[in-house]
């Protein structure tokens, strides 16, 4: 088995028309507060952050395996293992590592979304411009 790739034009896609299909975003807590969030009214709530690393020694967080397991069962209950869960962080290297890791726990249905929430840096070295959901103008939101 292997993450599928996906963009974030079709992961919202999806995300609209399967029920059976969930985001999680693995990016820190902070990243979430200062650059912003999908806005998942679109698609039921159907959002988990669940961050992969922990900000400032961006370690891997130990309690990912469990915090993802408990809020997929709460949402699809024994139908969990079968859904659709689609990854995303700043810009697809951290989520590509959290959808494999999912994998590794028996989820068989992992995606990557591809140039994640703010994509690439430009030749001004910004991000949010090339690619990515917000480069895509895919609905978000700031606190």
């Amino acid at each position: 088995m292997s993450v599928t790739q996906i963009s974030p034009a079709d992961s919202f896609a999806l995300l609209q028309k399967d029920k059976n299909s969930v985001l999680v975003d693995v990016r820190t807590f902070e990243e979430f507060s200062f650059v912003g969030t999908v806005d998942p009214t679109n698609f039921d709530g159907r959002m988990i952050l669940a961050p992969w690393k922990l900000t400032l020694s961006m370690k891997e967080n130990p309690n990912f395996a469990e915090d993802l397991t408990e809020t997929l069962n709460k949402i699809f209950g024994t139908q969990a293992k079968e859904a659709k869960i689609l990854f995303l962080c700043r810009s697809g290297a951290r989520s590509d590592a959290a959808a494999r890791f999912a994998l590794t726990l028996g989820y068989s249905n992992c995606f990557n979304i591809s140039g994640g929430f703010e994509g690439d840096l430009d030749e001004n070295k910004k991000r949010g411009k090339m690619n990515g959901w917000k480069a895509e103008e895919l609905p978000w939101k700031q606190s």
